[in-house]
This record gives C-alpha cells, structure tokens and sequence, in this order.
C-alpha cells in the first residue's frame, strides 16, 4: 500500500524559479531517491526528519548524476578529474531544491522522494574551468587570445524542387505462327495462325533537387556579448573581430555576413584572409560560425513564446602557418521563452551562444591547448 503525501512547510517553500535569461546559469533537473527503512523509523505514517533528510541527500545526487549524463566527451573528461571534489561540495552546484512529492510503501517498507532542482552552472564551469586551466590568472598570464565572428541569421527565402521521375517500359513479344494443311479430294488449302505474347517490366527512379535556402542577417550584438562572457569565464582574453580587422586587416565582416547569406561556409579566399589576419594580430584561436533562428511558436506548457535557434562553429588554432580545426560544435537547437517573441528569441540567441562557446572552450581544454 501507498501512503503518499505532498510535502508541507519549510521544504515545500523552496520554489523553484528559473529565469529564461540565467538559464545557463540554473538549468532545471529532477532527481528520486528510495530509501529502506526500519519498522521504528516511522509514527503515524510520517517518515522522520532524519530518514527525509537522507532520502533528499541521495534524490540531490541523482539529479547531479542526470544532469552529468548530459556531457559531453570534453566536458566529462574534465569533470571526471574533480567528481570526488564536486560530489563533496554537491550543495555549492546542486541548489533551489523543491520536493515534489514523497510517500511510503509500507509493504516493501521504501520511503521514495522525488524533487526537482536547479544546477549553479555558472559555479560549477568556473572550477572545471580553474582545473582545466590550472587557474584563471595562469590561463590570462599565458597570452592565449581568442576572436571570433558568429553570424545571426533568420531564413529569408526557401525554394524547394518536386521530384523528377522518370519511368523505364521494357516490353517483350514472342510471335508463335502455325501453319494447318487439309487435302480434301483433289483440293487442297492452308491455313495459318499466329498469336502474341507481350511481357512489360516497368521500372524507374526519381531525383529530388536540394532545397535552395537564402538568409537575411541580424544583429550579433546578443551572441557576442554572450560568447564573450563565457570564454572569458574560461580564461581567455576576447578580442572583438572587427579590432582585428581594424588593425591587421582581413576580410570585412560585412564581406563575411554576406556570404553566409547564401552558405553555410566562407570561401576560401575569405577565410585566409581573416586566418592571416588574425595570425597577424598574435592571435592564438578563431572561431566562426552561425546562429540560426527558426520557428516561432507558443510553449505548451507555459502558454509564452518560444523561439527555436540553432548554433554550429568551429574553432581553429591560428598559431602557427597551417591552422588547424581544433574544436567543433553543432548544429545544437536551443529554445527561448518569453512573454513576447522578440524576448523569446534573444533568449534563445543568449542561450545557443553561451552553450556553443562552452562546449568549445571545454574541447581546447580535454585536448591540453590551454
């Protein structure tokens, strides 16, 4: 039998809010925990505050553990050398705790607690960052900068081709003829019979023409001031694309929006000159891709806008002649909520960005190039 009650009082008080703009910085887990228990632990069906306390420590670790699951290679090959650290300072990253619910199988005597949390990843990111690095003022000591140009895009146009078949009509005759004589007295004749038999195979293929997508371009202020946060948070010293260009020259980013109108790459051309560019300015990483905005529509459970946006990018190390692609990530979608569409979006542009040059500055540190 279950006996199950919705958490009351002290515990119950612990809502929690998350703000569509932090998001990167409380992400929203769920974490359960069934805990044994002895015939003396309980009076009146209620579990005792120690037995609910310890229920809570492990639902908390188990919501840690879901939020760990979600890693990346990079980033867990990072996490993996802090976890006993983490693990004993799990109230610092796992914070906001609400209880759901909890209730008791008193045939199996198993009190089960269900809660929901938030993780401080903006905590949790500055020590894997400090381990990754060594320390944030060895990491700025060292020199290493970073520039970058991620272009803002929404679709413009979308041509798409029907598909082009073509069918294939094979036919086969076999002509049978006959010939029948009869004499008859002094006359003879002859009679002759032919019949027909066709077999048609049919067959056939069809080619299907890629859809032909144009983009106009927005602002990027929202992406790169997001970005610019987030690797600085990593130790990196940011450097604005347009001050490279302004001082080693490169390609214009105005030259680099429009190609990307059209393309999801740079031409070749374009791309060497801002690589030299950059190795001209002592820079040590470019990175560049595009943030993509997409359908618009109402979030189900919130009743408030939500804006769908996807991020892909690459970063190279433009140290020395040849760079290298050291870093990758996308394409990722991410989704932004707010009360008004334009909000919903920045939210979401915030969003992709933040996680983009995360996920990046963890692959330069799981490959030692910090």
């Amino acid at each position: 039998m279950n006996i199950k009650n919705f958490v009351y009082g002290s515990i119950a008080s612990f809502a929690l809010t998350t703000a569509a703009s932090s998001s990167v910085y409380a992400m929203e887990v769920r974490g359960k925990a069934d805990v044994p228990y002895e015939g003396g632990f309980f009076s009146s069906n209620k579990p005792s505050p120690e037995l609910r306390q310890q229920a809570i420590e492990q639902a908390k670790k188990s919501a840690w553990n879901r939020y760990t699951s979600t890693f990346s290679p990079a980033r867990l090959n990072g996490y993996q050398a802090i976890a006993d650290e983490v693990l004993a300072n799990l109230d610092d990253y796992v914070v906001d705790i609400a209880v759901l619910e909890d209730y008791v199988e008193q045939d199996s005597r198993i009190y089960s607690v269900s809660i929901r949390a938030s993780i401080n990843e903006a905590a949790f990111n500055a020590r894997l960052n400090a381990a990754g690095a060594g320390s944030t003022a060895q990491a700025m000591a060292s020199g290493e900068l970073f520039t970058f140009i991620f272009v803002t895009r929404e679709m413009d146009s979308l041509k798409s081709f029907d598909a082009r078949r073509t069918d294939i009509q094979v036919t086969e005759s076999n002509l049978d003829a006959r010939q029948h004589a009869r004499a008859s007295g002094g006359n003879a004749s002859v009679r002759e019979s032919t019949s027909t038999i066709e077999r048609s195979t049919t067959g056939g293929s069809m080619q299907r023409k890629a859809n032909e997508v144009s983009y106009r371009t927005r602002s990027s202020s929202d992406v790169d001031a997001a970005m610019t946060e987030t690797l600085s948070g990593y130790g990196f010293d940011v450097v604005g694309y347009p001050d490279v260009v302004a001082n080693c020259g490169g390609s214009e980013p105005a030259v680099i929006n429009m190609e990307f109108t059209t393309s999801d790459e740079m031409t070749v051309s374009t791309r060497s000159s801002a690589i030299n560019a950059a190795r001209s300015c002592e820079i040590n990483f470019f990175a560049v891709g595009t943030v993509d905005i997409g359908m618009q529509d109402i979030d189900p459970v919130t009743g408030n806008q939500r804006v769908t946006v996807s991020v892909r990018g690459q970063v190279w190390d433009v140290s020395r002649r040849l760079p290298r692609n050291v870093a990758s990530v996308g394409p990722i979608q991410y989704t932004g909520i707010g009360p008004e569409t334009d909000i919903a979006m920045r939210n979401g542009l915030r969003l992709a960005a933040e996680q983009a040059a995360g996920a990046l500055a963890d692959q330069l540190n799981s490959k030692g190039l910090r």
